[in-house]
């Protein structure tokens, strides 16, 4: 029975998965609390019965280091995450560039890894044209002169 366990943080925040032996020591030695455990499934010792965990949860915050946080957004993070798969419009590998999904002036998030992705210059091109018929004709409406 080696199911994994999902073992959180004090703050609940999720540190990793484990065998369900090394988190039922964890139990035993009281350095982790039951958070969700298996309905109608126990395990029994001589002078105790634990639920069979799902999730256990730390008594003492862990700290975790530098190298386990999640990475920085980053230009070239992005092409290196996305350089396998190439444009997000066409698949084209040739003159990659960051494209935001969700424009920054319509409320996208500007470094943020789930906003961003690889397009080619050829096919960012007519979306930049297109943003920026709206954005001109979004002024004219509003009276504001449009310079070049």
């Amino acid at each position: 029975m080696m199911r994994p366990v999902v073992v959180l943080n004090a703050s609940y925040e999720p540190l990793t998965t484990v065998s369900l032996n090394r988190a039922v020591l964890f139990l035993v030695k009281e350095r982790a609390v039951v958070v969700e455990a298996v309905e109608g499934a126990t395990i029994r010792s001589v002078d105790r019965e634990i639920p069979l965990p799902k999730v256990v949860r730390l008594v003492k915050y862990v700290r975790v280091s530098y190298m386990h946080r999640p990475r920085a957004w980053s230009r070239r993070g992005v092409l290196e995450r996305d350089a396998a798969l190439g444009c997000i419009y066409c698949g084209s590998k040739k003159d990659p560039t960051v494209e935001h999904i969700q424009p920054i002036s319509r409320g996208g998030d500007p470094r943020g890894w789930m906003n961003t992705a690889v397009a080619c210059l050829f096919t960012e091109l007519p979306v930049l044209l297109a943003l920026l018929t709206f954005v001109a004709l979004r002024r004219m409406e509003k009276g504001v002169e449009v310079t070049a």
